[in-house]
């Protein structure tokens, strides 16, 4: 597996309300919160960096972009926002049930269900609040306050 297909995979599941659509912030968040307790394999994990809005890896936006240009994901404008939502196409849907059925063991899979599940679930405060408190040293560059 690579860093890219544990994203791809994060897209896929389903999340608050059965939508599998996340904003790039909840992709970061879940992203690293899959690292830190996903039970990845380090060389399949992200490495982040404390950010504007916490934990941050630039390799996590650039996969997501790729994901986006090779057809695996799109990518939903959010009407009134500047931001979009990524969930994967048909293609991503295919090749992450290829994942599921090949490369990944159950109790990794309900990993990543249950992390996608909490970022999609709770408000953005929320979402950093907890975060942070897990996690302080990803804070310090925050400006996030709540």
């Amino acid at each position: 597996m690579t860093r890219s297909d544990w994203l791809l995979l994060l897209l896929g599941f389903k999340g608050e309300g059965d939508s599998p659509a996340l904003d790039p912030i909840r992709v970061q968040k879940g992203m690293f919160l899959l690292s830190k307790e996903g039970g990845l394999p380090a060389n399949e994990s992200y490495t982040f960096s404390p950010y504007n809005w916490g934990p941050f890896s630039r390799e996590v936006r650039n996969d997501l972009d790729r994901l986006v240009a090779e057809g695996y994901a799109q990518a939903r404008d959010v009407p009134g926002y500047s931001w979009k939502r990524y969930l994967l196409t048909a293609a991503g849907i295919d090749y992450a049930r290829h994942l599921l059925h090949e490369e990944v063991d159950s109790a990794t899979a309900h990993r990543v269900v249950n992390i996608k599940q909490r970022v999609g679930s709770v408000s953005f405060n929320k979402l950093l609040d907890d975060v942070y408190t897990a996690y302080p040293d990803m804070a310090v560059n925050s400006l996030f306050r709540s």
